[in-house]
């Protein structure tokens, strides 16, 4: 999907160094168990559909779940997920979740092109010798919350001990968040975890 130039780029931006305690050396985590699930929210932008093909590409690289998050702020009660049994979701709800649902359909279906894509380049890949991770793990959800789309993000990864948050910027949001727009500002001020931002 990425040249290998591309991912040496990734790979090189998510290295993190801890303080050892014993020598006060820089250790470095291993990838592979620091990061086994990335989330990547979307709304269907450019930009977050190209956060979308980085996270694909780390996945792979080291075998991490991907899961995919259309969050909507809405006037609900509460936070409904795509997951939500619909008898469980009252009536004034109901068409929030219903568009939410619509609306990202296409989405989540071309994000599930490229995966199927990654999982066949890998698999040619394989028939050539060539060393490859596992087929990416992919989930795709909605929550529509009185939240913000912030606070739903931070929400879930929180709740679901996601390792590392992968958002996309357009950059277009006001001049105190020019450099990377109000969601991704919002979720790299306030996520528990790492954040790849991707402009």
């Amino acid at each position: 999907m990425f040249e290998p130039k591309v991912l040496r780029d990734i790979m090189s931006k998510l290295l993190l160094y801890s303080e050892v305690a014993t020598n006060s050396q820089k250790a470095l985590f291993n990838l592979n168990e620091k990061f086994s699930k990335i989330l990547v929210g979307i709304d269907g932008s450019k930009p977050s559909m190209d956060a979308v093909d980085y996270a694909i590409t780390l996945a792979q690289k080291i075998n991490a779940q991907l899961i995919t998050l259309y969050a909507t702020s809405s006037p609900v009660g509460n936070d409904y997920t795509s997951d939500t049994p619909e008898d469980q979701i009252p009536g004034t709800a109901t068409e929030f979740v219903y568009w939410a649902k619509e609306e990202s359909r296409p989405w989540f279906a071309e994000i599930d092109d490229k995966v199927k894509a990654s999982a066949n380049a890998a698999t040619a890949k394989e028939n050539t010798g060539e060393t490859v991770r596992a087929i990416i793990q992919l989930k795709t959800l909605i929550i529509v919350s009185p939240l913000s789309v912030i606070g739903s993000i931070i929400g879930y990864a929180e709740r679901e001990n996601i390792d590392l948050i992968v958002v996309g910027t357009r950059g277009k949001s006001g001049f105190k968040r020019l450099l990377l727009g109000s969601i991704a500002s919002g979720v790299v001020t306030h996520a528990h975890c790492p954040v790849l931002v991707v402009k």
